[in-house]
């Protein structure tokens, strides 16, 4: 066989065990997810997935929204159930994953508004990105008037990072989704990159 063949075939191999992986890192939620309101899984402490008990409040941070408005954490959470999301515009890996999470969440959510649901995705680069960038990034995934995108400020982004279990900078943040309640209190975390019918399932219940 030729060199040229042989490298192809390689390729070939490689693109195909790497699609099987992507598959199994959105097909594995569907299969694993608790229901909300179910028995806890022995190992929730330990992977930080499951229903959060107590509820805990969510941080007074401030943020700036898409739109350019100030805010805070528990002013815009507070009236809707909020499922969050952290992310930052410029990322090219795993966020643009998530943002299709929310987008298939938004999909089978048709009804957000009279529910009083919203998608919130936080992003961790609050230098970079500006009101016009998240508005750029939201557009580019199609999100409706239910999905909305704020950045914290330099000051309250590590208390962000810390509540959300994100690492120490924005490259390094977690792919979980973060369920808020009515009330601004965190009531539920998913698994890393969720089924967004785990992520409707919880929406639907509180």
């Amino acid at each position: 066989m030729r060199r040229t063949d042989c490298l192809r075939r390689s390729e070939s191999a490689a693109l195909s065990r790497r699609s099987f992986l992507q598959s199994l890192l959105v097909a594995v939620p569907v299969f694993a997810a608790p229901l909300f309101g179910a028995q806890l899984l022995t190992d929730t402490a330990i992977h930080g997935h499951g229903q959060i008990k107590p509820p805990e409040p969510v941080p007074g941070v401030k943020l700036v929204r898409d739109n350019g408005a100030s805010t805070t954490l528990p002013r815009l959470a507070e009236g809707h159930a909020t499922a969050v999301q952290i992310m930052f515009t410029s990322c090219t890996t795993t966020c643009p994953i998530q943002a299709a999470i929310f987008g298939r969440v938004q999909a089978k959510l048709p009804d957000m508004a009279a529910r009083k649901v919203q998608l919130l995705s936080i992003s961790m680069d609050p230098t970079t990105d500006t009101p016009e960038a998240l508005t750029a990034w939201l557009r580019r995934f199609h999100a409706g008037p239910g999905w909305i995108a704020a950045a914290p400020t330099a000051a309250d982004a590590a208390r962000v990072q810390k509540f959300f279990g994100t690492g120490s900078d924005a490259s390094d943040h977690s792919n979980q989704v973060s369920i808020l309640d009515r009330q601004g209190r965190l009531v539920w975390r998913t698994y890393e990159l969720p089924a967004a019918e785990e992520v409707v399932s919880v929406l639907r219940k509180i």
